[in-house]
């Protein structure tokens, strides 16, 4: 991301290296995984109880309004049986989310002044930069990659997100007209996005809502784009909250609703939550390997979202992100899980990376024509290695990598197997299971109760046929 063709090639040889470190063990640990009995069974009885479409419609009666996430959910591999589909998907997944970065990379810097080979260099340092980010800053693991329900309803969202992005900053260099190709591709992405969570509601309404304010501040009106947009966001967030499941949903938590509560602690929580990033994620240093190609890029006539004045960004930005932590207070009253944060991570990053880039456009038309260069290597080598060190010690590369290194993965996965070919191999109705060895954190969330009376149990019982399953403080497994 430095201007210099030596130095942006170090940059991106550093960075796009990182990404493959970072790649692997995600990579290795996708032939571990298994179905979580936290929610995927469940969903996986509805829809072959009730049948496909009635399975949504359940669920949107009578849980969540998520129509885009219950499509998903209720056509898992696990629906027909298809065990290795949970080794496949996460792989699927990481290639869409790099893809997705890329796209995102190329579109912000496709007008780049360096042309040609730089540009492409620029593109890839930006891609790996931001995958590297995010990566070394996600929350929990197991619930953005392995986590089938987890990924229906957040990590599809996030990559659908960048999609967005990058087709919307495509299409405003084509002048943002009434492009039927776009306005479709954006219409279905807002859709899906809108309808995987009310968190990915927010973030996709925040974008749009941001649009819309620069065209009433330069334009003072609204494209016929930006109308149909709103309104395929505004119709896709009615089905969302209009679902008779939500109330359902909300009424079965004592502590949601209390506005003052859900006020003091989002703000509670967003200073710790602004401290981390600075200091323990590679945030700051991947900042000022980027600075040099904001500034490039403010070289040129500004596109229309580099129009606005930092102050709107900067609070377009801070307010969106205290607004995602809220939903989680407001919603059950405790601080968001760490599959929202992994969202607000990726909204947070991006929000920081678009307002250094007015930033520098202030910078750039009012004090100085040039970039300083004299201590562009020194700085971008300290920078590499910072980003080094943060992504070694505070990200989820040594969990990872100690999941798959040590056999924790490999012993979960021996295990698991051992309990389908036991329910296989039995025709008793009532199920016992011993402890699993090992509970590696890159890929385990849950695991069934001694309670036969436990939603999870009960999943697990009704998809194996069984009457009740019980988890047993015996060393080994057993069916009765």
């Amino acid at each position: 991301m430095i201007r210099s063709a030596p130095l942006l090639r170090l940059v991106t040889l550093v960075l796009a290296s990182l990404s493959l470190v970072l790649t692997v063990p995600l990579v290795a640990l996708s032939f571990y995984n298994h179905p979580s009995p936290a929610d995927d069974y469940c969903f996986a009885n509805t829809a072959m109880q009730y049948g496909f479409w009635e399975a949504q419609q359940f669920y949107y009666d009578g849980w969540s309004g998520r129509f885009f996430h219950n499509f998903v959910v209720h056509s898992s591999p696990l629906t027909i049986g298809w065990y290795t589909g949970y080794k496949v998907y996460p792989i699927l997944l990481l290639a869409l989310l790099l893809l997705s970065f890329y796209a995102l990379a190329r579109q912000w810097v496709a007008d780049n002044a360096s042309g040609g080979s730089g540009r492409q260099t620029a593109s890839l340092a930006l891609a790996a930069g931001l995958f590297v980010g995010f990566i070394a800053s996600l929350a929990g693991l197991p619930e953005f990659m392995y986590w089938y329900a987890g990924m229906a309803c957040y990590s599809m969202s996030a990559v659908f997100f960048l999609a967005l992005l990058a087709t919307l900053i495509a299409h405003q260099r084509q002048g943002f007209g009434l492009l039927p190709g776009y306005l479709l591709a954006e219409s279905l992405l807002i859709a899906g996005i809108v309808g995987s969570s009310e968190t990915s509601m927010v973030m996709v309404m925040s974008v749009l809502g941001l649009i819309a304010l620069g065209e009433l501040i330069q334009r003072r009106r609204l494209s016929a784009t930006v109308l149909i947009l709103l309104g395929v966001g505004a119709v896709s967030c009615y089905y969302l909250m209009a679902a008779p499941g939500n109330a359902v949903r909300m009424a079965s938590n004592p502590n949601s609703s209390n506005i003052p509560h859900t006020v003091l602690s989002s703000l509670r929580y967003a200073v710790g939550y602004l401290s981390h990033q600075l200091l323990k994620t590679p945030l700051l240093p991947l900042s000022l390997l980027y600075l040099p190609l904001a500034w490039q890029l403010t070289a040129k006539p500004l596109p229309a979202y580099l129009r606005l004045h930092p102050i709107w960004g900067l609070l377009h930005g801070g307010a969106t992100v205290l607004v995602l932590i809220s939903l989680h207070f407001y919603g059950v009253g405790i601080p968001p899980v760490t599959r929202l944060v992994n969202l607000i991570n990726l909204l947070f990053w991006l929000s920081w990376g678009y307002n250094l880039t007015l930033l520098m456009v202030v910078l750039r038309h009012r004090f100085a024509t040039s970039f300083p260069k004299s201590y562009a290597q020194p700085l971008a080598v300290a920078a590499l290695g910072w980003v080094l060190i943060a992504t070694g010690v505070w990200s989820v590369m040594p969990v990872a990598y100690g999941d798959w290194l040590s056999g924790r993965a490999a012993q979960y996965d021996q295990a698991m197997q051992q309990r389908y070919a036991q329910f296989a191999q039995t025709d008793a109705t009532n199920g016992q299971v011993a402890p699993l060895p090992v509970y590696p954190a890159s890929l385990f969330l849950e695991d069934v109760k001694n309670d036969p009376k436990h939603l999870w149990n009960r999943c697990w019982a009704d998809y194996y046929h069984k009457k009740t399953v019980v988890l047993t403080d015996h060393s080994t497994e057993a069916v009765q």
